[in-house]
C-alpha cells in the first residue's frame, strides 16, 4: 500500500470515528433536558447524588435524562425589613421536588411570586414551586419534605430487605427458602429495623379512619 494510500485510509478511519462520536453526543443530547433553576433556589442533590457548586457561584443549570429525577432544594433570597431598617435573609429548609422528563429539552424551575419579606416568610412556611418547559407550559410535580422523603426510602429498603432471600445450593442452582426460613430471616431483619420512622411514616400515610382504628387499638392495648 503506498503512503498516500495509507494516508487516506488513516483520514478516512479518523473521519468516521469523529462522526460516530459526534453523532452519540448529539443522541444523548437529543434524549436529555437542560434545567436551569431560578436564583433564588439552591440545588443540593440530584437523585441522591450531591451537586457541585463553583467556588464562587452556585450551578443553575443541569442536563437530565428522560425519566423520573428527584431534586433537593432549599430557598434562599435577601429583603429588606422595613420596620428594622435592614436587610434580613430569609432561607427554607431543604425541601424535595419529584418530576418526569418525556420530550422536553429546556426546563425552568422557579418559585411562586415573592416580592417582599412578607410573601418570603409564607414561602418558608409553604414552598410552591413552578416548573415550565421551552414553551412555557407548566409541567406537573410533586413536592415532599425532605425528611417525609428519607422516611420513604427508609421504608423502600426495609421492604426490599424482607422479600424472602434466595439460597444458592451446592448445585449452583437458585432455590427459594422454605416458609420457615423465610419467617426467620424476616423476624432477624425486624429486630434490627428502627421502628421509629416507620411509625411516622404510615401514620402519615394513613388516612382519618385508619388513625382512628389505631388509637383505639393503642388505648385497649
Amino acid at each position: 500500500m503506498t503512503t498516500r494510500a495509507k494516508f487516506l485510509n488513516n483520514s478516512l478511519l479518523s473521519y468516521l470515528c469523529a462522526s460516530l462520536l459526534l453523532g452519540s453526543f448529539i443522541a444523548v443530547k437529543a434524549n436529555a433536558a437542560t434545567l436551569t433553576v431560578s436564583d433564588n433556589l439552591i440545588l443540593r442533590d440530584v437523585d441522591d447524588k450531591a451537586v457541585e457548586h463553583g467556588f464562587l457561584s452556585k450551578k443553575r443549570t443541569i442536563d437530565l435524562t428522560q425519566g423520573k429525577h428527584t431534586l433537593v432544594i432549599k430557598y434562599k433570597d435577601v429583603f429588606e425589613d422595613l420596620d428594622m431598617g435592614e436587610d434580613r435573609l430569609v432561607k427554607s429548609d431543604y425541601f424535595v421536588v419529584k418530576l418526569v422528563v418525556e420530550n422536553q429539552q429546556e426546563l425552568f424551575l422557579s418559585t411562586s411570586k415573592i416580592s417582599d419579606l412578607a410573601s418570603a416568610e409564607r414561602f418558608v412556611q409553604s414552598p410552591e414551586v413552578i416548573l415550565l418547559d421551552e414553551n412555557k407550559q407548566e409541567l406537573v410535580l410533586e413536592l415532599e419534605t425532605l425528611s417525609d422523603y428519607k422516611l420513604g426510602k427508609q421504608v423502600t429498603k426495609v421492604v426490599t430487605t424482607l422479600s424472602a432471600p434466595v439460597v444458592i445450593s451446592q448445585s449452583n442452582s437458585p432455590t427459594i427458602t422454605t416458609a420457615v426460613d423465610s419467617q426467620a430471616f424476616n423476624n432477624k431483619v425486624i429486630n434490627k429495623v428502627d421502628t421509629v420512622p416507620m411509625l411516622k411514616y404510615w401514620w402519615q400515610k394513613a388516612s382519618k379512619d385508619e388513625k382512628e382504628d389505631f388509637l383505639k387499638f393503642i388505648n385497649k392495648k
